[in-house]
């Protein structure tokens, strides 16, 4: 299975042993590149070619005498949604004519190049952190937990909302029937398109300008510059404006909790929401805390830009309050004013810090996002997961298990 991201492409092949009624996954060979295919917006076979290195790993790993019966799929995710339907399609058209032309593998019949919906990439990551944690796996149904997953350029969250009043959730698009195992889930999935990690940075500069703070921190703005109370003080940043203007954002001190407005405002708490209740920018969403019981889990970006400050990343299981969160975000805000003593014994933290002048912003995005944009309350504590018994987390394999439950999933002629 071949995860086409926006940042990057990554490909896993997953070993099952399918002779029990839940699969059961034995082992994984991973693999993974830079940059994305949406960096070759222009290049559709500099996209296709990019995806070399990590099939010829999994040519070297799977038995030759397995190769024309171990299906493939390619499944793009927002980087491509973004890019446009001519330029993506171009990119797909390249990707599914190398894998049929130079590799073996027979290409899934349903959707096996493609860019996926983002309903499909919340519920498929869903799927993966629920069978990882055993709650598929007996004919008895089992309580579920929710998932948050953070990317660059969406966020996804799904969960299986308790009964209230008869109803799960409210009819729409939002609300996504499934069954697995025999039992039925009703379950709840948006994908935020704009509000990844990467395209947030976009939304908080763009609103700086259009919005700029007044100058009450003694810093002297020349022109087509402004004041960004979410980079460290005096850090100078070229920015380039949705409506094409080169500006420079200052750094400024984040007097009064500034940089945490700015981040509230992107999401639009206040927009007419047609369908209560919503979560932010008019979205339908139950309660992500009083409907969920059970654990919330958050992986990607929720776990990357943490686990630095916590454990350490090597601990790929963790857990954080919403309140340590804003403890955290708030203490690599003012990190600046002191050289960031508070980490000094702390390498792998230093490291993140110098690694990039956007931690206190993101951190910040990542805290609203919790708790402003989904009202997250302080007390409650998120699981932080990047792998689970040693598989990652995200849809890859939810997506995989898919596969095996249909039939006829490659084109035969390939293997004849």
């Amino acid at each position: 299975m071949m995860d086409a991201g926006s940042m990057g492409s990554r490909i896993h092949a997953y070993k099952f042993n399918y002779c029990n009624a839940t699969p059961e996954l034995e082992s994984e060979t991973f693999s993974h590149i830079e940059p994305g295919l949406s960096s070759y917006s222009d290049d559709p076979e500099g996209a296709a070619k990019s995806l070399d290195k990590l099939l010829d790993t999994v040519l070297d790993t799977i038995p030759p005498f397995l190769h024309t019966s171990t299906p493939i799929a390619m499944k793009a995710t927002a980087g491509l949604r973004l890019l446009g339907e001519e330029k993506s399609n171009m990119i797909l058209d390249a990707v599914r004519h190398r894998l049929e032309t130079k590799y073996p593998f027979p290409i899934i019949e349903e959707q096996g190049v493609a860019v996926m919906d983002g309903a499909d990439e919340g519920v498929f990551a869903w799927v993966t952190v629920n069978y990882l944690l055993d709650r598929f796996n007996s004919l008895e149904k089992k309580p579920t937990v929710a998932i948050l997953d953070l990317g660059g350029a969406s966020t996804q969250v799904v969960f299986e909302p308790e009964i209230v009043d008869g109803h799960t959730s409210a009819q729409g698009t939002h609300r996504y029937p499934m069954n697995f195992n025999g039992n039925e889930y009703i379950l709840y999935q948006h994908s935020h398109l704009g509000y990844g990690l990467m395209m947030a940075r976009v939304q908080i500069n763009n609103y700086v300008v259009d919005n700029p703070i007044s100058n009450q921190h003694g810093v002297q703005l020349g022109e087509g510059e402004y004041a960004h109370p979410c980079l460290p003080v005096n850090m100078r940043q070229e920015f380039l404006t949705v409506d094409g203007r080169n500006v420079t954002l200052v750094g400024v001190s984040d007097q009064g909790g500034q940089c945490r407005g700015v981040v509230e405002a992107i999401f639009n708490k206040h927009k007419l929401c047609p369908q209560k209740p919503c979560s932010f920018n008019g979205v339908h969403q139950p309660s992500l805390h009083s409907s969920v019981p059970d654990d919330i889990y958050a992986f990607s970006f929720f776990f990357d830009l943490t686990a630095p400050f916590r454990l350490g990343a090597a601990i790929q299981a963790q857990e954080m309050t919403v309140a340590e969160l804003e403890e955290l975000t708030d203490r690599v805000c003012i990190g600046d004013e002191n050289n960031f003593e508070d980490f000094h014994d702390s390498a792998e933290a230093m490291k993140e810090i110098r690694k990039s002048s956007d931690l206190c912003m993101d951190l910040s995005y990542i805290y609203g996002l919790l708790a402003y944009g989904y009202d997250v309350p302080n007390e409650r504590r998120i699981k932080l997961a990047k792998k689970l018994k040693g598989y990652e987390t995200g849809w890859c394999v939810g997506a995989s298990i898919a596969v095996l439950e249909e039939r006829d999933w490659f084109n035969t002629a390939k293997i004849l």
